[in-house]
């Protein structure tokens, strides 16, 4: 089995206007590695990435450099509609010093199977650095299934991951088994908190998901549980997980139920969002904390941190 991480992808902080709080972002990057998080993702789902204009993108990426240079490793998304912005953007984090770029699928109209391969093969030739592939298909209405992760990698040896953000592991485990003669390396996340330790038995390396951002010291400890076949601390974190997943149901978007989440915990965030105008009730936040606190009780009941 591959040394199991959880990284994850970050929300953005915004202040009271809407807009970017520098300063508030990097606090959370930091807490988020004190706590032991394996990396951090930038611009993904969770950070609202097309709600960002480029000079914000940029100036994220800037920041995050340095507050994650020598203690964890930074991919950045850079994925948009266009594949010239899209390289624009991976060239340029890769020159400040990013570790990976990560593209998502285009969206809106779908591809079909082969427009997604030789999409991801105009940007990736263009791109001088490591490439991950974002597929996520429930948002975007494209699939980029085993055989074109094959493609695209046989053609384009710069892609070296992927981040595969389905329910179904099967679909995943596809990936990993097709890759695994073609590209022994190649690194396989999936996006949902709950397929975690399914992923690393199965022969991938983790997950990228948004609950890293509220409990990173649990998302940590199950990693090195997973890593050190502790299977019975394994399944006490999966329940929880489990529990904690619940706090994705609280509103139609939820991202301000995460944001919320990370504020009760204790960290810079604001549940405010470019993504929707729409604000948490009181209801919605009573929600959030009886799911925190059911979990805390648990946590603490099991002695699991």
């Amino acid at each position: 089995m591959r040394k199991p991480e959880f990284i994850v992808p970050v929300v953005t902080v915004f202040d009271e206007q809407g807009q970017v709080d520098l300063e508030a972002n990097i606090q959370v990057w930091n807490g988020l590695i004190e706590r032991g998080v394996d990396g951090i993702l930038l611009h993904g789902s969770n950070g609202e990435f097309f709600t960002l204009s480029a000079a914000e993108r940029t100036q994220l990426i800037e920041a995050a450099v340095a507050a994650t240079r020598g203690k964890v490793k930074l991919i950045v998304g850079t994925g948009t509609n266009a594949v010239d912005e899209t390289v624009a953007l991976s060239n340029r984090a890769l020159e400040l010093g990013a570790d990976a770029v990560m593209v998502i699928t285009p969206f809106y109209f779908g591809l079909g199977h082969q427009g997604i391969v030789e999409y991801f093969c105009a940007v990736a030739s263009q791109i001088e650095g490591d490439v991950m592939l974002y597929n996520f298909p429930v948002r975007t209405g494209n699939d980029i299934d085993a055989d074109a992760v094959r493609q695209i990698v046989t053609r384009c040896p710069n892609v070296v991951g992927i981040k595969d953000t389905v329910t179904d592991m099967g679909h995943t485990r596809a990936i990993i088994e097709t890759l695994a003669d073609v590209a022994p390396e190649f690194i396989v996340y999936s996006g949902f908190d709950e397929n975690f330790a399914h992923n690393g038995l199965a022969g991938g390396n983790g997950c990228i998901a948004a609950l890293a951002n509220i409990y990173p010291e649990l998302t940590h400890a199950w990693a090195e549980a997973l890593g050190s076949a502790d299977w019975e601390l394994v399944e006490k974190i999966q329940h929880v997980i489990d529990k904690l997943a619940d706090v994705y149901t609280v509103a139609p978007l939820f991202v301000p139920a995460v944001k919320y989440a990370m504020s009760v915990r204790g960290l810079p965030v604001k549940p405010i969002c470019r993504s929707t105008v729409l604000e948490l009730t009181d209801d919605q936040k009573a929600q959030v904390e009886a799911i925190l606190d059911n979990a805390r009780q648990i946590i603490e009941s099991q002695d699991l941190l």
